[in-house]
Parts: structure tokens; sequence; C-alpha cells
């Protein structure tokens, strides 16, 4: 089901206007060894209804809309395949910290790029926001998949001083030290790398041990 669920989502991904920005698990595909997921974030810059019209011809049917727990967005589903797609406009709202990211850094950090799934061959070329952001949303939220995400971002050529400018403008003192502390924990734990695996696959030592000198080489450069 895993499978048939992801090629769903890129065969829609095929169809989408090119002012709609893709953000979350499918982004990060983009940079990293693919992982599963069930559901896809997008971010739509402009033509919302035409974004709207492709995914209800699909069979998808608008479920929800309000400001939980990212920001305004709709969210469409299709209940035979247990798929749906997020669709977020004018930000993205960390209902936690109230940290917003706002629709200029969707334009100005975001390109054509392509993305894959685990399973599926399919090679889908979109815009897709750049691992920079994608970092810093990931790193203001800080949840479990959002530590996998950012540990397999830290291995690619990341532009750490953007990301870092970022942070700095997004993120107060207290919070930057409440997520080092938060994702060092995360490192720590005995059994991290086999949960890491679990998500995308059997990393060799190589690619994990740059990961993780480059996550902690940079957390402590954010941390003094």
């Amino acid at each position: 089901m895993l499978e048939s669920r992801e090629e769903l989502i890129l065969e829609t991904l095929q169809e989408l206007p090119k002012d709609t920005v893709l953000i979350g698990g499918y982004a990060v595909n983009a940079y990293v060894p693919p992982r599963f997921s069930i559901d896809c974030d997008l971010f739509v810059l402009k033509g919302m209804d035409k974004v709207k019209k492709i995914l209800l011809k699909k069979g998808f049917e608008e479920r929800a809309k309000g400001d939980v727990p990212y920001g305004e967005y709709y969210r469409f589903t299709r209940k035979s395949d247990k798929v749906s797609f997020d669709l977020l406009f004018n930000s993205v709202l960390d209902r936690e910290t109230g940290i917003s990211f706002e629709a200029s850094l969707f334009e100005k950090h975001s390109r054509k790029r392509f993305t894959v799934g685990r399973a599926n061959p399919i090679r889908i070329e979109l815009r897709i926001a750049d691992p920079e952001l994608l970092f810093v949303m990931k790193f203001v939220s800080a949840r479990r998949q959002d530590v996998r995400d950012i540990f397999m971002l830290s291995g690619i050529d990341l532009k750490w001083d953007l990301v870092k400018e970022i942070i700095d403008k997004k993120c107060t003192e207290k919070l930057v030290e409440k997520r080092i502390k938060s994702i060092k924990e995360k490192l720590t734990n005995t059994d991290y790398r086999d949960n890491l695996q679990g998500a995308f696959g059997k990393i060799p030592d190589k690619i994990f041990d740059s990961c993780m000198t480059k996550l902690k080489n940079f957390l402590d450069k954010l941390q003094n």
C-alpha cells in the first residue's frame, strides 16, 4: 500500500503548476536517499484554484482548512488511498513556537529540481524548497522525523552561513539553545542509527559519520 500511495503522490505532483513549491518529506527526497511518506506538503505561491482543480479531478476531496497546525492551509484527501495533500499559502506557521515562514522565503529559496519516491523510479521535476530553508524549518520544529531529515541534509553541500542567517532571523537565543540540546540528545541515543535506517534504509558508515560530524560541528558553531 505504501508503494501505491507514493505513486499516486508522484503522479499528482507531475501535474502541478510552476508556482507550487514542494516542502516537507518529498522535498527532502530531492537531496538525500528517499523515505516513504503518505502525505505531501506544498506551498502555493499563486494559482491556488488551479491546484485545487487538479486535486479534485484526481478524486481528492477538501477535508479541512484553518490555522492548525501549519498556518493557513487546505487539506485534500483521497479516502480510498489514505493519501493527503496540504496546500499552504501566505506563510507556514510552526504552532509550538509561533515562528512563521513567509511567502517571500519560498519565492527566494526554491528552484526547479527533481524529487523521487522510495519505491517508485519516477523522477518528478518541479519547484522545490532549497535544502537550507528545509533545514531551518525542521530545526524549528525538531520532531523525531525532523531531526532525521536534518541529519541526512547535513551530509550534502549545504550553505551553512545561509542556514545560520535564517535561524538567527527566526529564532530566539533561548529557542536555539533548546533545539540544540534536544537534537544532540537524540543523536546520542543508542538506537538512533537503527531508527534513522528504519526511515532511509541502510546508511554506509562513511555517510553516517560525515552527516554526524557536519551536524555536530554546525550545532557547536551555532551554540558559540
